[in-house]
């Protein structure tokens, strides 16, 4: 879902800075897509902590899988982004 929410933000007018995984694999790949779409390259990120370190991010979308939501979100919160999550 992490993939398929972040074109949705895309095509509402968001710009998508950075994607983080710890599959390089998949990093690549939303990376790759997100670049066709928006015509620049997010920076890729393999832990999520980097990412709320950057003063230039306000919102992170997490798309980990079920058991993984919990900790990247709060740690989301206390950095003061916005958070979009799925349960």
């Amino acid at each position: 879902m992490g993939r398929g929410n972040m074109l949705n933000f895309i095509n509402h007018g968001h710009r998508i800075a950075a994607v983080c995984d710890v599959d390089s694999r998949h990093m690549a790949a939303a990376a790759g897509d997100a670049f066709k779409r928006q015509g620049t390259q997010p920076e890729q990120i393999k832990d999520f902590r980097k990412v709320l370190e950057r003063k230039d991010i306000d919102v992170v979308l997490i798309g980990t899988p079920d058991h993984w939501h919990a900790l990247p979100m709060i740690h989301a919160c206390e950095a003061g982004k916005h958070v979009y999550l799925e349960k």
